[in-house]
């Protein structure tokens, strides 16, 4: 992996566009266009494409900005998956113990079982 990066640049009209498409498929109204009435009314369509203007902006701000946080954070990352890791661990041992108690929980009250049988033949 280098570390090369490929810049795409939208215009406004073209994200416009995206957002108008996106909404006639949907064939419905964002939940964020139904309660309008306090934003001076403005139109379904300009709300939905404000929406997707501010998305597609931090989407394009998180890709620019992520390689330069990478280096720092692999070892933040690289200490989670070590925790989740014994995190497995610890869970199957504990798992491997509970199935063990529960296998001699029932061995005794098989016996316990046996042995009541046994006496009750006897009487």
């Amino acid at each position: 992996m280098g570390d090369e990066s490929k810049t795409v640049t939208l215009s406004q009209e073209s994200i416009g566009a995206l957002a108008d498409e996106i909404e006639a498929r949907r064939g419905k109204k964002s939940p964020a266009n139904t309660n309008d009435h306090n934003s001076g009314r403005r139109s379904a369509g300009q709300s939905g494409k404000n929406l997707f203007l501010w998305g597609a902006a931090s989407g394009v701000g998180f890709a620019l900005f992520a390689p330069l946080f990478s280096r720092q954070a692999r070892p933040a990352f690289r200490e989670i998956v070590k925790g989740g890791i014994k995190a497995g661990r610890y869970v199957q041992k504990l798992g491997s113990q509970i199935k063990e108690d529960v296998e001699d929980l029932t061995a005794e009250a098989k016996a316990d079982l046996e042995k009541n049988q046994t006496k009750n033949q006897t009487s």
